[in-house]
């Protein structure tokens, strides 16, 4: 990689790390004059939530509740629009994973942009108004959508899960907070952590790598490795809620140099067989590694330092070989899902699994080997293993 190519980054203009740090929600919103939030969770009734309510209710802000309860589709965001602009609201506040941040996102865009979400989806429809002020709040470790620009969305229509994105589309504020992440199922400390591990690994071998994402991706791992074992076992432990959250965050903004072909898999095969996000990165990694070896040896040899299992003593591919079974081995400590045979009872047609694929993701070109149908079905191959 040069160091000479021209990039760009998007960033969030604010981030506040810490335990119990949501209490800055109203001075952030005050400062910024703003009189009544719309604040989107994934459950009224949670802790945080009641204490965000609180909290905002004590500083005189108002706020009106959206709740989301599923992976973001168009009638999720576009129902979410319709409450907004009904209750005046001029700000926006996500608590919860990717699906109500994704949300979000795309609620304030609309809000002052018009139109419904398909338009910018599917029919080239541009953003136009820089959207209202909004706060991320994440509760898991992994999607890291707090960090980006963009947000996926199940069209209701043709049934394909495909992104939409714009540069301000990125949250202004977010809040890191660890403690909110103390009470996560250990299958969603899994699922969401081999997500982070995906985006960290996948932006380090991108033909659109920068120096800057991978600084990002390195630290990612590394963090990863040394917590997300940590965090499975003991979900107290505040240390390992932080590294993750942390590496979430790093990851998010690593992948902003673009997904390679585990997520080009995972995403659309995800929405296609309802199987969550994390669990089909964790299933898509492994293979993409094999199939992007020799057009990635650098980078991935690069990674293996980050995991610590780097010998100089061995060659390139004796350090990838070490790379991919340190993977496993996180895998099976953390019972993450390495095949797609628990989730697929029939096995659909190959042929229309990569038309989904080409329709979704097929046009993205920074994955290290040239994505076609050839290496589509190739991955699609290895995660039935």
């Amino acid at each position: 990689m040069t160091v000479n190519k021209a990039f760009e980054m998007v960033y969030n203009r604010r981030l506040v790390f810490g335990e119990n740090k949501i209490q800055e929600i109203p001075g952030i919103l005050s400062w910024y004059h703003k009189k009544k939030a719309l604040f989107v969770t994934f459950s009224a009734q949670s802790d945080a939530s009641l204490r965000i309510l609180s909290l905002l209710r004590e500083a005189g802000i108002a706020s009106f509740t959206y709740e989301v309860k599923s992976e973001p589709d168009l009638h999720v965001i576009d129902h979410g629009r319709d409450i907004y602009l009904a209750e005046d609201c001029d700000c926006t506040i996500a608590l919860g994973g990717g699906s109500v941040v994704d949300t979000a996102k795309v609620i304030g865009m609309l809000a002052l942009n018009g139109g419904c979400t398909e338009d910018y989806q599917m029919n080239g429809r541009t953003v136009a108004v820089e959207p209202p002020l909004f706060v991320a709040i994440p509760t898991t470790s992994g999607t890291g959508a707090e960090a980006t620009r963009t947000s996926v969305v199940i069209n209701n229509n043709n049934h394909l899960k495909k992104s939409l994105y714009h540069n301000t589309m990125i949250a202004d504020v977010v809040i890191l907070d660890p403690s909110l992440t103390t009470t996560l199922p250990a299958r969603v400390t899994v699922a969401t952590g081999m997500d982070a591990l995906s985006h960290a690994i996948e932006s380090y071998v991108s033909l659109n790598a920068t120096p800057i994402t991978r600084m990002y991706g390195f630290n990612a791992v590394g963090l990863i490795d040394r917590y997300l074992k940590k965090a499975y076992e003991q979900p107290d432990n505040l240390e390992a809620r932080a590294g993750m959250m942390l590496a979430s965050y790093f990851g998010g903004v690593a992948i902003t140099a673009g997904i390679g072909i585990a997520h080009i898999m995972a995403q659309p095969l995800g929405g296609e067989f309802g199987i969550p996000h994390g669990d089909a990165c964790s299933i898509f990694l492994p293979g993409s590694i094999r199939l992007n070896r020799t057009f990635a040896r650098e980078p991935y040899v690069e990674i293996a330092k980050a995991f610590g299992v780097y010998d100089s003593t061995l060659s390139d591919d004796g350090n990838i070989d070490r790379l991919l079974d340190r993977i496993t081995s996180l895998q099976n400590a953390t019972r993450a899902p390495k095949s797609l045979k628990g989730y697929i009872k029939e096995e659909p047609a190959i042929d229309d699994l990569i038309d989904v694929v080409k329709r979704t993701t097929g046009h993205i070109t920074c994955n290290p080997r040239p994505l076609d149908e050839q290496l589509m079905k190739e991955a699609y191959e290895l995660a039935m293993q």
